[in-house]
This record gives structure tokens, C-alpha cells and sequence, in this order.
């Protein structure tokens, strides 16, 4: 028991390198892609810095690690392709909640500390954008997990695994597919892709740039998982390890195409359309969208 505990704690801290190595290869492609300004904004420089580990005056205080840390763990939480999460509970929305605003706290409470210069040079919406992306969880998660309950869709009803297996385009009459839709676009104007905040690079500081990375691919997987969850490896036929990779593959690649493509044109296009209606209410348009996307599960459940 020692020994298998041992194995799959080995395993889970291998998995989420792994998913640092590739946040890292992703923002260094939004540098390049969106002109982020920064001593060395190349493809591979988060890469370089990340390996150099050097501190500037003073090293990192212990929350900032926490923070990255707890951005990390979430992907525990997240189905790639055939496979399963890495973690299984029966409260998955509650606990990635949870960790994102632990995340956020500790991340504004550890930039204080570190350097209140670097944490005044960050906008204040920047900030707390893992509040509203957990605000919207909140509304999404709420209203899915309600709507596999009365359908009857099988797995725990909030866990990201139910609505992996199941897909749902597939379950969901008209009005459900325009929830869904909704949900989506909510997710994706919400999500704090660099392409959108055009982050500056904070020389020979890497905890900020890890943690950037880290949140910007949070969103592109969640989407990915709950609402492109197609399976190439079984479509072809695929058994055993061949059917793993293939798909697990393809996880990754279309997380990169929403977080780099889907994300970036989207928000931009979203935004510059909103505009008039933050006049009025900054967060309305996101309210609003969140709003039409409860309705419109409720309207396929109840019509």
C-alpha cells in the first residue's frame, strides 16, 4: 500500500511538471503571437528563465509558490482526452473553487511582500480575474451539475468527468445547445489568456511569468474538457495505450488552439462589441451572457 501510494505520488508531481512545461511552451507563443513587451519575449525565453532560477534582490516569498501550486493542482481535476482525471472526487467545480481563490489570495498577498513596486505596475482587474473566471465556475458548474441531475446523465454531478463522457451537444435539446453556447462564450471572455492583457515581462523574475502561464491555460483546458471533449483515439478504434495517446494528444493541441486562436480573437472581438454596455455596468455583458445561459438550460429541462 506504501509502495502504490509512493507510485502515484511520483506520478502526480511528474503530471503536473508535465503541465508546467507546456504552460511555459504556450506563453512563450502568446509572447510571440501578441508582442509582449519584456527583455526576451522568444518562444523558448520562459523556458530559459524558468531553468536559469535566478532571484532578483530576494527571493520569492513561500505564497507565491503557493500560488502556482494551487493553479496547478486544478488540472488534477480535469479530464484529458480518454483520460480520466488524475484525481476523482465527488465535488470537482467545488474544490477547483476553492483552489482558484486560494490561488488568487495568496498571489496578491505574496506580491506585497515581495515587491510592492511589481505589484503596483499590475492593473487591478488583472489581479482578481481568477475571481470572476471562479464567479463564473460558480454559475456554470451550479447550473450543469442541476441540469445532470434531473437528466439523469451518468457520474457525479459535479465532477468535470460527467460532462466529458457525455457530451453536451449531444444530451441537450435547442434551448441546451444555446446554453452551452453561452456557457462557452462566458468561459471564453472570461479567461485571462495574454493575448487579452497583454502581461509585461517582469525581468529575472520567473514566479510571476510561471503563474501567468499557469492561469492563461486554466480556461482553454476547462473549455476543451467540458465542451470539445471528441475522442480520435476511440473514433478510430483505438484500445489500450495507442488510444491514450492519440487522445491525449489531441487534449493538448486543442487546448492550444483555444488558448493562442479561440481565446484572443474572440475576447477582442467580444469586448470592443460590449463596450457601450460597461458604460452602464462594468461586469453586465459577462452577467448578462452568464443570465441567458441559466435560462436557456432551465427552458430545456422544463419546456
Amino acid at each position: 500500500m506504501l509502495f502504490s501510494f509512493f507510485i502515484t505520488f511520483i506520478s502526480g508531481i511528474s503530471f503536473l511538471v508535465l503541465v508546467l512545461m507546456i504552460s511555459l511552451l504556450l506563453i512563450g507563443a502568446e509572447n510571440v503571437l501578441y508582442d509582449i513587451h519584456g527583455t526576451d519575449a522568444s518562444l523558448l525565453a520562459p523556458y530559459r528563465r524558468f531553468l536559469a532560477g535566478r532571484c532578483s534582490d530576494k527571493c520569492p516569498p513561500p505564497l507565491l509558490y503557493a500560488s502556482c501550486l494551487s493553479l496547478l493542482m486544478i488540472f488534477l481535476f480535469i479530464p484529458m482526452g480518454s483520460l480520466p482525471q488524475f484525481v476523482e472526487t465527488e465535488g470537482d467545480f467545488i474544490i477547483m473553487i476553492f483552489l482558484l481563490l486560494a490561488s488568487q489570495g495568496f498571489y496578491i498577498r505574496g506580491m506585497k511582500i515581495f515587491s510592492g513596486e511589481i505589484y503596483q505596475s499590475f492593473d487591478s482587474k488583472e489581479l482578481f480575474v481568477l475571481s470572476k473566471l471562479a464567479v463564473t465556475l460558480i454559475a456554470m458548474g451550479g447550473t450543469l451539475s442541476w441540469y445532470a441531475l434531473n437528466r439523469g446523465m451518468p457520474g457525479s454531478i459535479f465532477s468535470l468527468e460527467t460532462f466529458t463522457a457525455t457530451s453536451l451537444w449531444t444530451v441537450t435539446g435547442p434551448w441546451g445547445k444555446l446554453g452551452t453556447a453561452m456557457f462557452l462564450l462566458l468561459l471564453t471572455v472570461v479567461s485571462p489568456s495574454r493575448g487579452v492583457t497583454k502581461s509585461r515581462i517582469v525581468d529575472n523574475v520567473q514566479i510571476p511569468e510561471i503563474f501567468d502561464a499557469i492561469r492563461s491555460m486554466l480556461a482553454p483546458a476547462m473549455i476543451v474538457s467540458v465542451f470539445f471533449p471528441m475522442r480520435l483515439g476511440i473514433f478510430l478504434g483505438l484500445i489500450g495505450f495507442k488510444m491514450y495517446l492519440v487522445d491525449f494528444v489531441l487534449f493538448w493541441i486543442k487546448v492550444m488552439l483555444v488558448q493562442l486562436v479561440l481565446i484572443p480573437l474572440a475576447s477582442k472581438a467580444f469586448r470592443g462589441a460590449a463596450e457601450k454596455w460597461r458604460e452602464k455596468l462594468e461586469s453586465l455583458p459577462e452577467i448578462m451572457i452568464g443570465a441567458s445561459g441559466i435560462v436557456f438550460f432551465m427552458l430545456d429541462l422544463y419546456i
